[in-house]
């Protein structure tokens, strides 16, 4: 476009036109780069440093992805432990857990007049005194101080007495073994037909034969009962049980002796 003032056959230059216009002059056979390339991108070092900047790279995007997953853990640490205090406390203070304790420490005052009151349980005992004190002719029988109540059990009988002498001695002894005789004498007015006779050893004593006598032992307690031919023991008649028994450490005399359930005193 031609310059204000320029008449039709005025000559005008390329450059005339280019500052007219603002453009600049541009050559059209020759070519420049737009960025020029360094010198330390070029050579033989050029891959070592490639590999060097990727390893590094990689580094430090490990390190940040550690510190990444680090603070994710503690943030959910942090979540979970303030839910806990959360449920905890809304639970202690929660109503509905006050209503359900409430009644634990009511519920034997609440169950004792419904089982009073109840239709099917028993009536009650004050019902029945109040119907015993209005009859004129009943009366609730009186007991002294002193006096057994008509409803209270009779008291046990009483042991039987000793109705039987024992002499027990030791014939034979040697190491860890021995022989003992029992005179057993009924003292009684009745005849023992078969007649049983015990005692309790106290230092672990065992009975391994016996003879007039047929033995049983349970723990420290030896059972002798009558054999066929002296099953019958008369007032005042005796009979000498014989036995061979082993001991451990020491043999003393037999405590407890009885006749047919008789405490026998010892001669």
């Amino acid at each position: 476009m031609a310059r204000a003032g320029w008449r039709p056959d005025d000559e005008v230059s390329v450059d005339d036109l280019l500052r007219e216009t603002g453009a600049m002059p541009r050559s059209l056979g020759a070519y420049s780069p737009l960025t020029r390339p360094r010198e330390d991108d070029t050579g033989v070092g050029y891959r070592e440093r490639l590999e060097q900047r990727a390893k590094e790279a990689a580094a430090a995007q490990q390190r940040a992805g550690r510190r990444i997953r680090w603070v994710s853990a503690l943030c959910g640490g942090l979540v979970v432990v303030g839910s806990l205090v959360i449920i905890a406390v809304t639970s202690e203070s929660s109503p509905g857990r006050q209503a359900a304790v409430a009644p634990d420490s009511l519920a034997p005052a609440t169950t004792t007049p419904r089982a009073l009151t109840s239709s099917s349980a028993p009536a009650p005992v004050p019902t029945v005194i109040r119907q015993t004190s209005a009859s004129p002719t009943t009366s609730a029988p009186k007991t002294t101080a002193g006096s057994t109540s008509p409803t209270q059990a009779p008291p046990p009988p009483p042991a039987p007495v000793a109705s039987c002498t024992v002499r027990y001695a030791v014939t034979d002894q040697w190491p860890n073994g021995f022989t003992a005789n029992v005179w057993v004498t009924n003292t009684g007015n009745q005849t023992l037909n078969p007649w049983t006779s015990t005692w309790n050893f106290t230092a672990g004593q065992r009975v391994t034969h016996s003879w007039n006598g047929d033995f049983s032992q349970s723990g420290s307690r030896v059972t002798m009962k009558a054999v066929s031919y002296n099953l019958s023991l008369a007032p005042g008649a005796t009979v000498n049980i014989g036995f061979n028994g082993s001991f451990d450490r020491s043999n003393p005399t037999p405590v407890g002796f009885t006749l047919s359930g008789a405490r026998c005193t010892t001669t």
